[in-house]
């Protein structure tokens, strides 16, 4: 008998460049809901169906960026970069990949390329100042600082960070212009205030650091070191007690803070709280054994506790540490025993 013929019926598909975009396109969807896994997938279908598709290849090489796969994420921007040689996305993402691997000189490299085929892209002059700030050379860094401010002028960050810069360059006032600059841009930009503080400190504008320190305590309490650099701040203001209350604070929220420990100490001194300064002198001793200036200051403190044999041996120990001061302290108190050389 006879069968009645069936015809085989196909599912329906989109041509293949059309079924790359619309993968693509569900990617970048995907990538900027940072559900990292679905764009992935959404790539690798795009890739796929378009094997040349370089801006796909970029876009999975930033996501497996995020995903934390540098391997992959440096073989997709090669492959993006063989595709489109001059594509400056794809050379700075490679950079951020290197950097992430901590190759930094390729990095470097690779951010320039960025440069040369995009001049006015401010992340990666932005980037690549960061990358030379930390390697130490502060010229260069705020150089490409200055480079990400011409390209955008609304940047908190590099005039933040092109302030930093400025201070390791010992450029205190252009520091402090740059950090305010930061704060109009950016008034959250807590880390502006502290370091706006360290540098009016270093121009000796006191009264305007401290501002600038309860401004940021006020909003970050937290803090162990703000407490401790408001503590210094008020000690250089002659402001004893608030610097003891301030060190104190920063010891109550890292109890292995040797550097409060010693300020307390050298605060207590002044206040002629002698045993108190001795403890907190040996707490940062017992925290940091070659802390020449907690020896030092115990050496105050044993002096006028009436305990001149171990005054000494303190006062020696600061100079054999590196305080040539210390011998003198000995010497002027009569030490038996010879200096450090």
């Amino acid at each position: 008998m006879a069968q009645a013929q069936v015809d085989s019926v196909r599912a329906s598909t989109l041509p293949g460049p059309q079924l790359a975009e619309k993968a693509y396109n569900s990617g970048l969807a995907s990538f900027n809901a940072q559900s990292y896994p679905a764009a992935l997938r959404s790539f690798d279908q795009a890739i796929a169906a378009k094997p040349d598709f370089a801006a796909a290849y970029t876009n999975r090489a930033a996501t497996r960026y995020e995903l934390k796969d540098y391997p992959q994420a440096l073989a997709d921007y090669d492959q993006a970069l063989k595709l489109e040689p001059g594509n400056y996305a794809g050379f700075f993402g490679r950079a951020r990949v290197r950097e992430a691997q901590n190759q930094l000189n390729e990095a470097d490299q690779d951010y320039s390329e960025a440069l040369k085929a995009k001049p006015d892209y401010a992340p990666a002059w932005y980037n690549r100042g960061v990358l030379r700030f930390e390697k130490g050379d502060y010229q260069a860094a705020r150089d490409d600082f200055d480079g990400a401010i011409k390209a955008d002028p609304q940047l908190a960050y590099a005039y933040h960070d092109r302030g930093s810069a400025n201070q390791k360059l010992n450029n205190y006032a252009a520091a402090t212009q740059d950090y305010t600059k930061a704060l109009a841009l950016q008034p959250e930009l807590l880390a502006a205030l502290l370091n706006r503080a360290t540098a009016e400190r270093r121009t000796g504008q006191l009264p305007q650091a401290l501002r600038d320190y309860d401004a940021y305590l006020a909003k970050k309490a937290d803090n162990a070191l703000a407490f401790s650099n408001r503590g210094s701040a008020r000690f250089e203001n002659k402001d004893y007690a608030g610097a003891i209350a301030d060190f104190s604070q920063a010891i109550k929220l890292d109890a292995t803070y040797a550097f409060a420990w010693n300020n307390r100490a050298a605060a207590q001194l002044k206040l002629e709280k002698h045993a108190q300064a001795a403890a907190d002198a040996s707490e940062a001793i017992r925290l940091k054994p070659d802390y020449a200036e907690a020896f030092l200051n115990r050496g105050h403190a044993r002096e006028m506790l009436r305990q001149a044999d171990e005054a000494c041996q303190d006062w020696r120990k600061a100079a054999e540490l590196g305080l040539p001061v210390g011998d003198n302290y000995a010497a002027a108190a009569g030490c038996a025993g010879q200096a450090a050389e």
